[in-house]
């Protein structure tokens, strides 16, 4: 059962209250070119510790995460860093916008207890593999620092809002620190929990609930490696995490699109005829264009079944393909679990991709670009020949735990969950 933990933060030491030029997009969102514009604009930015090597999730040399240790203990020992003398959570808040809303999405850091993933009934429960290139550089990281300096994102039911009430009267004050991340212009604020009733109050409701990591897998295994090299220390045995409710109005999940590369004599013409051939699909040319996929992807979650759009670079057309059946997947793949094989990206992958599109324009050889907006979608669908885009819908939130709790892992690049946690507001120190 993940057991949750106050602990003794540590934070940038500040007087004004904003860190701005201080926090950081999670390190793997990076390279080195935005590492060194944050460093350029503030030297104790973040990054300079979080980041060691570029690209990220490769394996630097040990040197680099030595001098990132070093770092971290002289920012504390300059008082650049504070450490909290009160084991203390954090309410935490980011307010942003998305497609002209506003939105605010709402949290609680916190130290949860390491366990190995999926043990129901207060399990900790994941939907994504991880590499080992990204475990290794983290680790060295967290045995360079003795710190977990960005935390995991985990979601959580509460259907009768415990937690939002336990911490409602928290958000009511003045933040203790706050800043906001230029590049996705989110405003965040922290305010500090000591109350003992109050975080009492929020173990026992952590105890017997299960817990799915949005984003943050490779940290998360990392600290589960950490813990097992490092039995005898108790705060070892902690990871830092923020934890949203799954029903908070600003827990969203948006599209991660797919552009096909490096197709082999592709031709719509050609695509369309052998779908045209297949019961199992069904093609609808939409006639929006590229400039309008929008309109294109607000009509896919009114198209049964498994709908996803085309976008044909070499004429500028649109089509959305849709299955005849609720379940395509059914025969090709009885052995996963039906809510795996619902899942529009399973779909996709093996049925569109490796049924259809492999066997007459490449095989193997086809990669992916995986854009976020619309627009980088028509981008690359021009950068170069042989590429076509494919526009797909949101996977729900929903799926995404039940997923995780079938054992089952989603296909790469399944959820985008916007905005990201900023790094740099709060510090887990292991030692």
């Amino acid at each position: 059962m993940p057991k949750l933990h106050a602990f003794p933060a540590v934070r940038y030491a500040t007087d004004s209250g904003d860190i701005s030029s201080r926090i950081a997009p999670p390190y793997d969102v990076l390279d080195e070119g935005p590492k060194q514009t944050l460093l350029a604009r503030d030297p104790h930015n973040i990054v300079a510790i979080d980041l060691p090597v570029t690209p990220p999730k490769t394996v630097g040399p040990d040197e680099a995460y030595h001098a990132a240790g070093h770092a971290y203990r002289q920012w504390m020992s300059e008082g650049v860093f504070e450490r909290d003398n009160t084991p203390t959570l954090f309410a935490y808040e980011q307010q942003y916008t998305v497609a002209g809303r506003e939105l605010k999405r709402r949290g609680l850091f916190t130290a949860l207890g390491v366990e190995d993933f999926n043990r129901p009934n207060g399990g900790i429960f994941r939907h994504e593999h991880t590499l080992s290139g990204g475990t290794s550089d983290r680790l060295k990281l967290m045995n360079a620092t003795a710190a977990q300096l960005s935390p995991v994102f985990g979601t959580f039911d509460d259907p009768a809002h415990r937690v939002a009430d336990l911490l409602d009267e928290t958000f009511k004050g003045e933040p203790d620190f706050r800043g906001i991340t230029d590049h996705d212009n989110v405003i965040h604020r922290c305010w500090a929990v000591r109350d003992e009733t109050t975080i009492a109050a929020l173990a026992e409701f952590f105890e017997p609930t299960d817990v799915f990591i949005a984003d943050g897998h490779h940290r998360y295994t990392t600290a589960l490696n950490y813990a097992r090299e490092h039995p005898d220390q108790p705060h070892a045995q902690t990871c830092l995490f923020v934890l949203v409710p799954s029903s908070d109005p600003g827990l969203i999940v948006l599209p991660t699109h797919r552009v096909l590369c490096d197709l082999v004599d592709f031709d719509m013409a050609g695509l369309l005829d052998v779908l045209a051939d297949d019961d199992r699909f069904k093609v609808t040319p939409t006639y929006h264009g590229g400039d309008a996929l929008p309109h294109m992807l607000d009509e896919l979650p009114e198209t049964p079944y498994h709908a996803f759009g085309l976008y044909d670079p070499k004429r500028g057309k649109t089509y959305i393909v849709n299955t005849i059946d609720a379940d395509p997947l059914a025969d090709l793949m009885p052995d996963r679990d039906p809510v795996w094989r619902q899942l529009d990206v399973a779909v996709f992958h093996h049925l569109f991709v490796d049924q259809i599109v492999r066997p007459r324009f490449g095989g193997d050889a086809i990669n992916y670009k995986y854009p976020h907006q619309l627009t980088e979608l028509v981008r690359l669908s021009h950068d170069q020949p042989g590429r076509l885009g494919i526009a797909m819908q949101a996977t729900p939130l929903k799926s995404v735990c039940d997923v995780a709790r079938a054992g089952e892992v989603m296909p790469p690049k399944s959820t985008f969950f916007f905005p990201k946690l900023a790094t740099g507001l709060v510090i887990n120190p292991l030692d």
